[in-house]
């Protein structure tokens, strides 16, 4: 019985966090209204959490990722590698941290959503919707007059990035500045796992992991003024362990 009201509980809490979160994207019709990415229209249907939707709203989705992307950036190029709902893939070139987006999405459906919220957004002419990352990466992007100095790799595959990322593959990236989010943990899987990939590294290439941390949500009246439980569930990404990336660069 314990375990079955575990599990009423924990449904009732995520319908709640959806329905916060829907409430505040609605608010603004799926516009985003702060940080680097603001302007952006997102696509409230979209196959990505709907529980994620208030935080990219007010641009505080994965923020650790964002200031880094700052950081090192602007980029020529994005390779996004699990693109989804292509929050990444467009909010980079709206904020004019990259020129380019080449997406890898292997569902089609997703790969539908990017292509009609690109034209949505008046991107259409520099997104390319590409379907499966493979060991062949490099040729596929050259035919596209890809170049891997001064451009970003992104890569979000719940955990197939430590069989897909080998020493060929990240080899043909090198030059570019690598976010790769780390699913060991989540998946309980050994952290043998990361020490691997980060072997894999290019030899010349430096790294840090970037640890998910609460957003600062100081001055924006739409979070602030929620109860206290609807606050932490609109902040709340929704994760089942705390967020992990690999941030990788050239020396």
């Amino acid at each position: 019985m314990s375990n079955l009201v575990e599990s009423f509980e924990k449904a009732v809490v995520k319908l709640r966090r959806r329905r916060v979160s829907k409430t505040l994207f609605d608010r603004y019709e799926g516009e985003v209204q702060r940080g680097p990415f603001a302007g952006l229209k997102l696509d409230r249907h979209n196959s990505a959490s709907k529980g994620q939707l208030g935080l990219k709203i007010f641009g505080l989705y994965e923020s650790v990722v964002v200031e880094a992307i700052e950081k090192f950036g602007p980029f020529s190029d994005l390779i996004n590698i699990g693109a989804c709902d292509g929050y990444f893939t467009l909010g980079l070139l709206r904020s004019g941290l990259a020129k380019r987006s080449i997406c890898f999405e292997t569902v089609r459906s997703r790969q539908r959503a990017i292509e009609r919220y690109a034209k949505f957004n008046n991107l259409e002419d520099r997104v390319i919707v590409l379907g499966t990352a493979d060991e062949s990466i490099g040729p596929q992007i050259a035919g596209h007059n890809f170049r891997p100095d001064g451009s970003l790799m992104i890569c979000d595959i719940e955990g197939a990035e430590f069989e897909l990322l080998t020493k060929n593959f990240l080899g043909q990236l090198v030059g570019s500045t690598m976010i790769i989010e780390l699913h060991d943990r989540i998946r309980g899987e050994s952290l043998e796992l990361r020490e691997q990939l980060i072997s894999r590294l290019p030899s010349n290439y430096e790294h840090e992991i970037l640890t998910w941390r609460p957003p600062n949500f100081d001055g924006i009246s739409d979070i602030e003024d929620l109860s206290d439980n609807d606050r932490a569930l609109a902040t709340s990404e929704g994760r089942k362990t705390r967020g992990e990336w690999l941030l990788a660069w050239p020396g």
